[in-house]
């Protein structure tokens, strides 16, 4: 800033400071319009969510969303390779019986991706004290649990499952 303009502003009053004692009995009238001195505390800032944490909430969902279709897909392809097995050797009664165990098998790993993951995915959540964890699994867990129950009851499931671990 040049000289002339520093000389042409005006210094603003400075304010005398104040202490405590100061302020506890004004005798001035500048004292006692004076507002007194507000107190500043810092700010604490939560820390970010741990990063190994939400990884994990990751990891689960892409085994959830990728796991589920393809172990209905690999169900589909069992039970279509199981099918095709009769239709070729029934003709022939010497031929063995077509193997039931991967169909077995591929239900197994259906329930594991569709219902087991995403429900143990939502306890964890919901222990962790993660909200919208709990709620995204929870909803993974009604999202893949209503159209597979619609589809073969749970009495159907279990007699399913008991055939195939009985033997």
């Amino acid at each position: 800033m040049s000289p002339k303009k520093r000389q042409r502003r005006k210094a603003a009053p400075q304010r005398p400071r104040t202490t405590d004692h100061d302020q506890a009995a004004p005798t001035g009238p500048d004292q006692a319009t004076a507002r007194p001195r507000t107190e500043r505390t810092p700010l604490v800032l939560p820390d970010p969510p741990d990063k190994r944490l939400t990884a994990l909430w990751v990891a689960l969902t892409v085994l959830w969303a990728l796991g589920t279709p393809l172990a209905l897909a690999n169900l589909l392809f069992a039970a279509l390779d199981m099918q095709e097995a009769a239709l070729t050797t029934g003709a022939d009664p010497t031929a063995p019986a077509p193997d039931i165990s991967s169909v077995g098998n591929a239900l197994i790993w259906v329930l594991v991706l569709a219902l087991v993951v995403p429900a143990a995915s939502a306890v964890a959540a919901a222990i962790l004290r993660r909200k919208i964890a709990a709620i995204g699994f929870t909803a993974a867990l009604v999202v893949s649990a209503v159209p597979l129950f619609w589809v073969m009851p749970p009495p159907d499931l279990w007699d399913a499952l008991r055939a195939h671990l009985s033997g």
